[in-house]
């Protein structure tokens, strides 16, 4: 499937940006469905593509290599996105947010982040790299899911690593607004607001230790 250049098309044809949007405008009383419905679009086509995006943020092509990644030259026709194989066993799936997309591994684990906003008038993409340190805090902050361990890259000695660092790394900013808040030459709401922050650290860090407990029990 091939991804809609949806910018070219609507430069090239603004009678056809303009049916659009009157026609979505009738049928939903709103234009901002049009945009929504290329953006799932896009979303789709991305997923079910040959392509990646040209533009690597955080990581080097290099590192997107390493793992078994090949990389074409940019589309002509459409710069954003070029032709991309991926490592044995990986594919590439889409999320609940129209302009995220990943690229997992073969036991089910986000790898790669792609981002793609598809509509016309700001249309943009870019991917880069998961960290192992963002894979441990979507697991043990935000409940996306078990940590799967391997020998490679989340191994149960890095995976431990990365949670002591992290945790030691929310302690640290916990003390930092605890000290903020006892400040008495700050406003009360300020004061009261770090305080909120400070909890709030404490908090994720007894997630870590929590995360930590269980890692040494098996």
């Amino acid at each position: 499937m091939s991804i809609d250049n949806t910018a070219k098309r609507m430069q090239e044809d603004p009678d056809e940006q303009q049916s659009f949007l009157l026609a979505e405008s009738v049928v939903t009383g709103s234009p901002s469905s049009f945009i929504e419905r290329q953006e799932r679009d896009g979303q789709r086509q991305l997923v079910n593509s040959d392509r990646l995006p040209t533009e690597i943020i955080g990581a080097a092509q290099a590192e997107f290599e390493a793992l078994g990644f090949t990389f074409g030259e940019p589309d002509p026709d459409d710069p954003l996105f070029r032709p991309a194989t991926l490592p044995e066993g990986w594919k590439r799936e889409g999320s609940d947010h129209d302009m995220w997309s990943y690229v997992v591994d073969p036991i089910g684990r986000r790898r790669a982040g792609v981002f793609y906003k598809a509509a016309f008038y700001d249309r943009r993409a870019h991917m880069d790299l998961v960290s192992l340190g963002w894979y441990i805090t979507c697991a043990v902050e935000y409940d996306a899911g078990p940590i799967i361990f391997d020998d490679e890259w989340a191994s149960r000695k890095a995976v431990a690593a990365e949670m002591q660092a992290i945790r030691d790394g929310h302690l640290a900013e916990a003390a930092k607004f605890r000290g903020f808040a006892a400040n008495e030459s700050r406003s009360e709401d300020n004061r009261r607001h770090c305080a909120e922050i400070a909890q709030r650290k404490e908090t994720d860090a007894t997630k870590y230790e929590a995360a930590l407990s269980e890692l040494a029990a098996v």
